[in-house]
């Protein structure tokens, strides 16, 4: 476009110069005719009248045609070097827009690779985007699964103990119930004691009360505690310490033991005692109704001196 440009004021400027040369060459034509054309037409005079003389070039005509000469070699030569300023200005030109293509280029090639280097970036922010995605739902569902994990250990754990609270209220509901079985039990043997210990009542207030009847009575009596003994101090196991307990039994028929207190002692050998008379019963006992009405409640006394013996 700038090379289009510059052609039409140059071919402009050419013809222009090339007008004003042909201006000044037909001027100067016209001068050297001009003196010659002064003197064709002048009439032949009488012999008296002279012929004029041929006129002659004067110092100052030839100083102008020379003077015009100069003036067109110096156009000339203005116009030669106008035109290789104009060339050289053109060439110039071309060399800058030699330049700007150039630097157009290489901004071009600079955007492309700019370009090239964005997309490359926005695929690597892509690529490191996608990565962390799949890095964040692989952490995602490795947490679900622990979650998970946790909750069915959670679940278990919870019905495992609700399993053993179960069977802790269970064992607590059977015993609780075998002791109100056993409580009821112990109840009703007291209440048919007491209807037997009254019906022997009865029979002892309608019985001989001689001495020789008591004393064989007592003596029976006697000889049962001494059994009694006997045979709960045989399943007596001994604490290791020193110590001492008394105790009151009740005893129903058939040797059956109704109740154990410790009335005076040691905690430890009371509960070794209440050991050893639960391990001795049924304790020996009487058919006769009146020796059982003696040894329905006695005393006995715990210590390590009865073991030896």
């Amino acid at each position: 476009m700038s090379h289009k440009k510059n052609i039409v004021p140059f071919i402009l400027a050419i013809v222009l110069h090339l007008v004003l040369l042909a201006a000044l060459v037909w001027n100067f034509a016209f001068d050297k005719e001009e003196s010659p054309k002064q003197f064709v037409d002048a009439p032949v005079q009488a012999k008296l009248v002279t012929a004029p003389e041929t006129p002659k070039r004067d110092a100052s005509s030839l100083k102008r045609q020379q003077k015009r000469q100069q003036e067109i070699e110096q156009a000339r030569e203005k116009e030669q070097k106008r035109q290789q300023e104009l060339a050289r200005q053109q060439e110039l030109e071309r060399q800058q827009e030699l330049e700007k293509q150039k630097v157009a280029e290489q901004e071009k090639q600079q955007q492309v690779d700019a370009e090239k280097q964005r997309l490359e970036l926005e695929k690597k922010k892509q690529q490191e985007a996608e990565l962390e995605k799949q890095r964040l739902a692989d952490e995602a569902k490795k947490k679900a699964e622990i979650d998970a994990e946790n909750k069915r250990k959670a679940e278990a754990e919870k019905k495992k103990k609700e399993a053993e609270r179960k069977r802790i209220e269970e064992e607590k509901r059977k015993k609780t119930e075998a002791e109100r079985k056993k409580r009821e039990e112990a109840e009703r043997k007291r209440r048919e004691l007491e209807e037997q210990m009254a019906s022997l009542d009865d029979e002892l207030f309608e019985a001989d009360k001689g001495d020789v009847r008591q004393t064989q009575i007592m003596s029976e009596v006697q000889k049962i505690q001494a059994a009694i003994q006997s045979k709960i101090i045989r399943n007596w196991d001994i604490p290791q310490y020193t110590g001492v307990c008394i105790v009151r039994i009740s005893m129903g028929p058939g040797g059956i033991v109704l109740n154990i207190e410790a009335i005076d002692g040691d905690d430890g050998y009371c509960e070794s005692a209440e050991t050893a008379i639960n391990r001795a019963a049924p304790l020996p006992s009487s058919d006769d109704p009146q020796v059982m009405a003696e040894l329905k409640s006695f005393r006995m006394k715990f210590d390590p001196s009865q073991k030896e013996n």
